[in-house]
């Protein structure tokens, strides 16, 4: 019983870790995507652990697919596609995992990153 009871608490603790580390990302409607896609200006709010420091340093990295503009009190990032297709738009998967992103809410939907592209981004 007393294994089972550590095993128990392993496995809670596990989790408990696991799902504070699983930051979410915010976007509008699924018009509002379409549009932002169409114009190359995609908007999305950020969790609030992350700074503008680290949305400076990720996003120095991408400058020549999009560069961004972040609000550091509304945590609101529009990326600015530098050449706005597919194949750019999903490099903005690789900002969103640098940060530790691995979420996007798009009216009140959950959305893995992956998912997120192929449904708005592509």
């Amino acid at each position: 019983m007393k294994k089972f009871l550590l095993a128990a608490v392993f496995l809670v603790s596990t989790f408990i870790s696991f799902t504070q580390n699983n930051s979410t990302a915010v976007c509008g409607t699924k018009l509002a995507l379409t549009q932002e896609k169409v114009a190359g200006k995609i908007k999305m709010i950020l969790p609030a652990s992350i700074s503008e420091e680290d949305v400076r340093n990720y996003a120095s990295y991408y400058e020549k697919m999009f560069t961004v503009v972040f609000n550091s009190t509304t945590h609101e990032i529009v990326f600015n596609m530098v050449v706005n297709d597919a194949n750019n738009r999903r490099v903005i998967l690789r900002f969103l995992s640098a940060n530790q992103i691995q979420n996007v809410i798009v009216e009140g939907s959950n959305y893995a990153v992956n998912d997120f592209y192929e449904a708005f981004l592509k």
